[in-house]
């Protein structure tokens, strides 16, 4: 690991080395101390085009993580995840420093212990001051506002952290304060730019979203081996593009979400074999997302869930919800892709779905495991043979949700209903209305009529009556 784009790979820098204290040996007299601390002399001199922030930091990540806590090193560390103006490395670097404060900041060579407070100090002014003048260059055209949240709630978290310890803070709230005034830029290619005022092509993909003009030129892509930060923005460029000119093809959210795991290779390290030490996304911004989805949902609603994840890649219940909004819009392609790369990641590491974040938030929550699962549980037949009317009913009506809107898919079911003789014909045609409102984004209406069936068959013995459809109301009521 020599270049940190993702919360799980300041795991070992942060963790213990050994000893009382964990902070292993001192390391000023080993030879990548020396390299590293002869490099960074250039920064701000005549030579400062030549640092090597690449080694530097390569460097400095394995000093920390395999031989010693070395308050120097971190400082030269959290220098390299700034100077490049990339607002989630940036977002790392506070992350990093609140983290050490709250571990061995206080037992870190050279200046550990009560002798070394007023060294540590210092330092601390010296890092919140570089942070705060290289925050003004933050880039946020990548992940809008997004990425800007994560960056001021890393922030305010490491304020909290710092005035606990007594350290001066007033350099944090400048940071916080230029933060909250740097405008996100949105980069276009110059051929979008000049078709703006040409009138705009439809997008034959979907009717959800204005229309698109087709004219617009690709990003350049260039990848390269052992460049994750640069691979990961690129692809993430690429794929805002395919999302701009064609919102409906699923082929953008799977790029997407490549991009923003391709790196991961392995489970975050644990405290206890299930809580790791990565801080979860912001619980208001979540509960935002929710509420916004249970009423009126839009395109830049669905856009800014998308944004979000990218700074976080492991929550999954982003997803979901991006999914969600997706159907909600009538894009139940997108929706089954992003639900599909979601369990690809799941199946590619075993163990995933267990982990939690340092409070106790799991990754995977019971909605976004059961939303997972839906596959499973619709293909639990209705009944022995697919002939049955509502089985063709629902064919339908989900046919006609795509083309005419859930009005007139409704109505399909609706005659069906009508014309049903028995019971348990009545049942299954209810059962088929519930799965195609849920299917149309409104989740919550779905489940009073799953819950309204249920309690209607009540009295009756659905495992004898009918099984399958007593397994497919227990899945649906389980998200």
């Amino acid at each position: 690991m020599s270049y940190i784009t993702t919360p799980s790979q300041l795991e070992p820098v942060l963790a213990p080395i050994g000893g009382d204290t964990g902070v292993g040996q001192r390391i000023d007299e080993l030879p990548d101390y020396a390299w590293l601390d002869e490099e960074m002399m250039k920064v701000g001199s005549l030579r400062h085009g030549e640092v090597d922030w690449t080694g530097a930091e390569a460097r400095a990540i394995r000093l920390l993580s395999e031989h010693g806590k070395d308050l120097k090193v971190l400082g030269h560390l959290l220098h390299c995840l700034q100077q490049t103006g990339d607002a989630v490395r940036f977002m790392l670097s506070l992350r990093l420093l609140n983290d050490v404060l709250a571990g061995w900041w206080q037992d870190a060579w050279p200046f550990h212990g009560p002798r070394g407070v007023r060294a540590r100090q210092r330092l601390f002014v010296q890092i919140a001051q570089r942070s705060a003048k290289l925050g003004s260059a933050l880039d946020f055209s990548g992940g809008g506002d997004a990425e800007r949240e994560a960056c001021q709630a890393a922030c305010t978290q490491l304020i909290e952290q710092a005035d606990r310890q007594a350290l001066p803070v007033d350099d944090l709230a400048s940071l916080q304060r230029t933060l909250s005034e740097t405008p996100v830029v949105f980069l276009s290619s110059p051929a979008a730019e000049a078709s703006s005022t040409a009138p705009p092509a439809a997008s034959p993909s979907s009717d959800s979203f204005p229309a698109i003009a087709s004219s617009a030129k690709a990003p350049e892509v260039r990848l390269e081996s052992g460049n994750e930060r640069g691979n990961r923005q690129a692809l993430l460029r690429m794929a805002d593009f395919l999302n701009e000119q064609a919102p409906g093809d699923p082929l953008g959210y799977r790029l997407r979400r490549h991009a923003i795991w391709q790196a991961i290779h392995s489970l975050p390290g644990t405290r206890d074999g299930q809580r790791t030490e990565l801080a979860p996304v912001s619980a208001d911004r979540t509960a935002d997302y929710r509420e916004r989805l249970s009423r009126d949902v839009d395109v830049p609603l669905w856009h800014r869930i998308e944004a979000s994840l990218a700074v976080s890649p492991y929550w999954l219940e982003g997803h979901q919800l991006s999914a969600k909004a997706a159907m909600a819009l009538g894009e139940s392609r997108c929706a089954e892709a992003i639900r599909e790369e979601t369990s690809r990641l799941l199946e590619r590491l075993p163990g995933l779905a267990e982990l939690t974040f340092n409070d106790g938030t799991p990754f995977v929550d019971e909605t976004s495991q059961a939303w997972l699962k839906e596959p499973e549980a619709r293909s639990i037949p209705l009944t022995g043979g697919q002939g049955d009317p509502w089985q063709a009913g629902l064919a339908s009506a989900r046919e006609r949700l795509a083309d005419a809107g859930l009005q007139e898919a409704l109505a399909v079911l609706d005659r069906g209903l009508a014309e049903a003789h028995s019971p348990r014909d009545h049942a299954y045609w209810r059962l088929a209305s519930a799965e195609l409102l849920e299917e149309a984004g409104l989740t919550a209406l779905a489940r009073q009529h799953y819950r309204a069936l249920q309690q209607a068959l009540a009295d009756i013995d659905l495992a004898h009556w009918e099984p399958a459809l007593l397994a497919r109301l227990e899945a649906a009521l389980a998200t």
